[in-house]
């Protein structure tokens, strides 16, 4: 299992209590599960019961269909999308959140789609 720099700063972050950020950790077992698609860090905008406090900032990791979810919450202005990620087996992808520029990414990124402003990128085959 290969771990990037940012990865190694999360867990560093939550090894001495960081409260900054609510929700799952950089290393849980839920980033590891099959079903596991995508990564989200998210503002709150509104208080949910389901997910948080307004003003709270959570990492999900999430399936496809969560991922869906919360696309339409954002779009409903219930919460603010601040990075996401494809998960494959583990690893972790970053890229930038919706509405946010960013330059496609380079040679060895899992991504396919950047010319669909707006859609969901999708993950190419490994």
């Amino acid at each position: 299992m290969e771990v990037s720099i940012h990865e190694l700063l999360a867990a560093a972050r939550e090894a001495v209590k960081s409260d900054y950020i609510k929700g799952e950790s950089i290393l849980c077992e839920t980033r590891y599960h099959p079903d596991t698609h995508y990564m989200v860090e998210i503002e709150m905008l509104k208080t949910d019961n389901t997910l948080g406090k307004k003003g709270a900032y959570i990492r999900k990791f999430l399936t496809e269909d969560e991922y869906s979810s919360m696309l339409q919450k954002q779009e409903k202005h219930l919460i603010k999308i601040k990075r996401q990620a494809i998960v494959q087996k583990g690893n972790i992808a970053i890229y930038p959140s919706p509405g946010q520029a960013g330059p496609p990414p380079e040679e060895g990124y899992f991504l396919t789609g950047w010319e669909r402003t707006g859609s969901v990128p999708q993950a190419a085959a490994v």
